[in-house]
C-alpha cells in the first residue's frame, strides 16, 4: 500500500512539471488567443494581432499552444461575418428601391452595380436578388411606356417642338436596344426630327436672310451680323454703343459662333474682366491686356474682345436672352462700366442662337 501511495506520488509530480513545462511565449499568447472572446466585426485587428503572434513563435513554443484550433475558428467566424455584413449591404440597397418608378433607374442601377461588384460568395448570401431582378423588368417595361407616351405627346410638329421631339428622343436612346425594339411608334419620332430638322433649318435660313453678311471670298467665309449689331464704318454714327452680341461665321456645312463684347465711351477702362450679372446668376470672363483690341476716333474710345462660343458661352447667351435683367460690368483695376442689355439686343442673340442651332 505504501509502495502504491509513492508511486501516485511520483505520477503527480511528473504531471505537474509537465504542466509547468509550457513556455511563457506560449502561454502568453494563448491567453492572447482566448481574449478574443466573442468575434464581431470588430475582432479582425484583435485575431490579426494573435496570428502576428503564433507566427513570430519558435517551433517548440508553438508545439505548447492550447488554442491555435480556436483561433483559426474565430478567422473563419470573422471572414464569414464580413461575407454576410456585405451581403447585408446589397439587399439594404435593393431595399432601398421601393416602389419602381419611371424614376427609379438610379436607385436599381447602384444597387445592380453593387451586386455585380461583389464576390461570388456575397452574391449567394443576398436573399432579396430576386426582388432586384424584378425592379429592373418593372423599370424596363416603365421606360418603354415614357417614351411611347413622349413620342405620342410630340404632336403636330412644328418649330417650337424642339423640346418635345428631343424629350422622347432622349428617352428613346436611353432604353437599351432589346427595349427599344418594344417601342410601337419608334417609326413616329423619326419623322418629327425629320420634320422639326427641316422647319429649323427653314426657320434659320429666313432668320439669316434677315441679317447682315460679310463674305470673305478668299477664305470661302461669309459671316452673319444680326440687324442690332452696331455697324462701324469710317465715321461714328448714332448706333455707337456698349454692346455683347454674337455673330456666326459659315463656310459651306460649317458653322461657328464668336461673341463681340464691346465697351464704347468717352474715356478709357483698360478692362480686364467682363461680369454678366444674369437675374441671380453671375458669370465672368477674364482677358489678358493683349487679348483687348483698343483704339479711339473723334473723341470717343473703344475697346473690344472678339471670343470663340463654346459650350460655356452658349449657356451664357441663352441665360441673356431669357432674362428680364442682364447687366454687363466692364472692369478694370480703377474703372468699370455697367450697362444693360436691350430686349432688342435679347432678341438678336435668341434669333442667332436659333439659326446655330438648325444649322451646326
Amino acid at each position: 500500500m505504501r509502495r502504491c501511495f509513492v508511486l501516485l506520488l511520483v505520477l503527480a509530480m511528473a504531471l505537474t512539471l509537465t504542466a509547468c513545462s509550457k513556455s511563457e511565449a506560449a502561454q502568453a499568447v494563448d491567453d492572447q488567443i482566448a481574449a478574443i472572446g466573442e468575434v464581431t466585426l470588430e475582432s479582425e485587428s484583435a485575431i490579426a494581432a494573435a496570428e502576428e503572434a503564433v507566427a513570430a513563435l519558435a517551433e517548440e513554443d508553438r508545439k505548447q499552444l492550447d488554442n491555435e484550433d480556436d483561433l483559426k475558428e474565430a478567422r473563419a467566424a470573422y471572414e464569414t461575418l464580413v461575407l454576410e455584413d456585405q451581403a447585408a449591404g446589397v439587399e439594404d440597397a435593393i431595399d432601398a428601391i421601393g416602389t419602381v418608378t419611371v424614376d427609379s433607374g438610379e436607385a436599381v442601377e447602384a444597387a445592380r452595380a453593387l451586386y455585380d461588384a461583389s464576390p461570388a460568395e456575397v452574391q449567394a448570401l443576398v436573399e432579396n436578388f430576386s426582388d432586384l431582378e424584378a425592379a429592373e423588368e418593372t423599370l424596363s417595361g416603365l421606360k418603354v411606356e415614357e417614351a411611347i407616351r413622349l413620342i405620342d405627346a410630340i404632336g403636330t410638329v412644328t418649330a417650337d417642338s424642339r423640346e418635345a421631339v428631343e424629350a422622347a428622343q432622349t428617352a428613346y436612346d436611353a432604353l437599351t436596344q432589346e427595349d427599344a425594339a418594344k417601342v410601337t411608334n419608334a417609326s413616329a419620332l423619326e419623322d418629327a426630327a425629320t420634320q422639326l430638322k427641316t422647319l429649323l433649318e427653314q426657320q434659320a435660313n429666313s432668320l439669316l436672310s434677315t441679317m447682315r453678311v460679310e463674305t470673305d471670298a478668299v477664305r470661302g467665309i461669309s459671316f452673319y451680323y444680326p440687324q442690332a449689331f452696331p455697324y462701324y464704318t469710317d465715321y461714328w454714327g448714332a448706333d455707337v454703343r456698349c454692346f455683347a452680341l454674337p455673330y456666326l461665321g459659315r463656310s459651306g456645312e460649317d458653322v461657328w459662333l464668336r461673341l463681340v463684347c464691346d465697351y464704347t465711351a468717352d474715356d478709357w477702362i483698360f478692362f480686364k474682366q467682363i461680369t454678366f450679372a444674369v437675374d441671380d446668376e453671375r458669370y465672368y470672363k477674364t482677358f489678358n491686356y493683349f487679348d483687348v483690341v483698343r483704339d479711339n476716333a473723334y473723341g470717343d474710345v473703344w475697346e473690344y474682345v472678339d471670343i470663340e462660343v463654346g459650350s460655356s458661352e452658349e449657356e451664357l447667351l441663352w441665360a441673356i436672352a431669357n432674362s428680364t435683367q442682364t447687366i454687363v460690368r466692364f472692369e478694370g483695376d480703377d474703372y468699370y462700366y455697367d450697362f444693360t442689355v436691350s430686349a432688342n439686343d435679347k432678341q438678336a442673340i435668341r434669333d442667332m442662337l436659333t439659326v446655330y442651332d438648325a444649322l451646326k
